[in-house]
């Protein structure tokens, strides 16, 4: 399961402003599909970006890899997800200048069956 860190964006909604979403530095540019850091433009491939946006549209909530498998790649698709999912957040996590040792916007939660 992936988190989006809480602060990381307090709510979508205070933040957008006509097809952008801004969190901290950056700003996503929903409609040129673009990301941007301080104005200058930040290259993001096609999956990082929807993992992104899906992210932000789920402010500090967990989007498990199931919900990004389904958007990211239509059911008849063949493929192997767990790394083309890593690969996407990897990707994701270098152009917002982010770790997984210490994230400050992407979190990875693992999930834990009781019972």
């Amino acid at each position: 399961m992936i988190h989006s860190r809480h602060g990381a964006v307090r709510n979508p909604m205070d933040a957008v402003a006509g097809n952008a979403v801004c969190f901290g530095p950056f700003k996503l540019d929903l409609k040129a599909g673009e990301l941007l850091q301080d104005g200058r433009k930040i290259r993001l491939q096609e999956q990082p970006f929807q993992v992104l946006k899906m992210l932000l549209q789920h402010p500090g909530e967990v989007v498990s890899r199931e919900e990004i498998r389904k958007k990211l790649w239509p059911n008849d698709t063949i493929v192997e997800f767990d790394h083309s999912i890593n690969a996407a957040i990897k990707k994701l996590r270098l152009a917002l200048g982010d770790s997984a040792e210490e994230p400050k916007y992407v979190e990875r939660w693992r999930a834990v069956a009781i019972g």
